[in-house]
């Protein structure tokens, strides 16, 4: 069973949604980040059943079908735009499930979770784009999520299952002690401030290939990648 970490506080699946947006660059939000809460829901390998997705070639997908928030999470950024946001809302930030206890500073890659009747692990922090400025009517937002660590992670299936709001969370297993998702956040912004760890992160065989690729970029380009100036903006 291993040792209890957490408990599931919310659920969240959502539909894909259109949202006219009023700034320059894009015209509309075509996402399913708005979602609803719901006290059950089956995991299955692609995600939550009645869970979707809109931009299928940087969302969803096998490294990538379950968002992760913790509550400390939720309460550092909303502390910061004056507490505006209800975590009992439907998602502002496209979180499937939010849970206490934990948050990005002791969770690692390749973590093993048994959630409910499910089993999941931990692949990779989320990598913020301009939909979460364009969710939340923030321009800031995405910026400062990035900038601050406060990205939540990603999940693959392991086993499928059911879960439900207030199961507990227990962890399995943890190959990669020192890969937390915290340190992660802090290399991608600057791969050289632990040149070693950098280097152990580009080979850690649990490290989702979507932000393995992203910081291999930053570390072979430094200053002249310009991965992020589309996707925070």
């Amino acid at each position: 069973m291993g040792k209890k970490i957490s408990k599931i506080l919310y659920i969240k699946i959502g539909i894909v949604k259109n949202k006219k947006l009023k700034n320059g660059k894009r015209e509309e939000l075509v996402s399913a980040i708005k979602k609803e809460i719901v006290r059950k829901a089956y995991l299955l390998k692609s995600g939550f059943k009645g869970d979707s997705v809109a931009d299928k070639v940087h969302h969803g997908g096998v490294n990538k079908a379950v968002f992760i928030l913790p509550m400390k999470t939720f309460e550092k950024i909303n502390a910061n735009f004056g507490n505006i946001f209800k975590i009992d809302d439907p998602a502002f930030f496209g979180e499937n499930l939010i849970l206490d206890c934990v948050d990005e500073s002791s969770i690692c890659i390749g973590d093993i979770l048994n959630i409910g009747k499910a089993q999941i692990q931990i692949t990779q922090p989320r990598q913020p784009c301009w939909k979460l400025s364009a969710s939340t009517d923030i321009e800031s937002m995405t910026k400062f999520i990035f900038e601050n660590g406060l990205t939540g992670f990603y999940a693959k299936v392991l086993k499928e299952g059911d879960i439900q709001q207030n199961d507990e969370v227990f962890l399995e297993n943890r190959e990669n002690p020192n890969l937390t998702i915290e340190k992660l956040n802090k290399i991608i912004l600057n791969p050289l401030i632990d040149e070693e760890l950098t280097l152990k992160a580009l080979s850690c065989k649990d490290l989702g290939y979507q932000f393995k690729n992203s910081l291999e970029k930053r570390y072979r380009l430094g200053e002249q990648d310009d991965q992020f100036s589309y996707y925070h903006t």
